[in-house]
């Protein structure tokens, strides 16, 4: 398997967000570890909803195939406003001695309008890569979006979300809204 150009800049950007949540760790700033609960995805290609290839997916807990929300995510608090935060997704169906899986890798940026202490409204923007079973290619995704993020007590957020995403070579975009659970350490 070769590394592609868009893997080389996916490495480069999980090398930063390393340097940067050990940063954000030293000087001992809030981490958040959450998983999507549930999701609901519209599909369309780049002509618009008119499209043959329009998919709709809804998922409790969150389904779909990984890349339209995040499955697993780490927020790493590097100043009062501003998070970076790996994700992670996998979908895997087996069927008739067949498997197939969607592994999607992504980096998010969140920069929370009332600051990370408190309920506050957040916009970000991310750029992962996606890969499938029986593809010759892994497509780069690039959303962007915005927030709610609701602290419950000192430890637990809800996160309400809407994004917008592009994936490349496919051509498809999506247009997403999530609901994603979140504990908070390191305080």
């Amino acid at each position: 398997m070769k590394l592609r150009r868009p893997r080389h800049a996916l490495l480069i950007a999980g090398a930063v967000m390393t340097i940067c949540a050990s940063s954000a760790h030293a000087q001992d700033a809030k981490v958040e570890i959450g998983a999507s609960l549930a999701s609901l995805n519209f599909g369309f290609g780049q002509e618009g909803f008119g499209d043959d290839n329009d998919v709709t997916t809804f998922g409790v807990p969150s389904g779909g195939f990984g890349f339209q929300n995040p499955g697993v995510f780490v927020s790493f608090f590097v100043g009062p406003r501003l998070a970076i935060e790996p994700q992670i997704g996998l979908f895997v169906a087996s069927a008739n001695d067949d498997t197939f899986h969607t592994l999607s890798i992504a980096g998010q940026v969140d920069y929370f309008l009332k600051g990370s202490g408190q309920s506050s409204p957040y916009l970000f923007g991310a750029i992962g890569t996606i890969d499938a079973t029986g593809e010759e290619t892994n497509p780069v995704a690039v959303s962007a979006g915005a927030g709610y993020r609701m602290r419950v007590g000192d430890r637990l957020t809800f996160r309400f979300d809407g994004r917008y995403t592009h994936i490349s070579d496919v051509g498809g975009n999506l247009l997403s809204f999530g609901v994603s659970i979140g504990g908070l350490l390191g305080r």
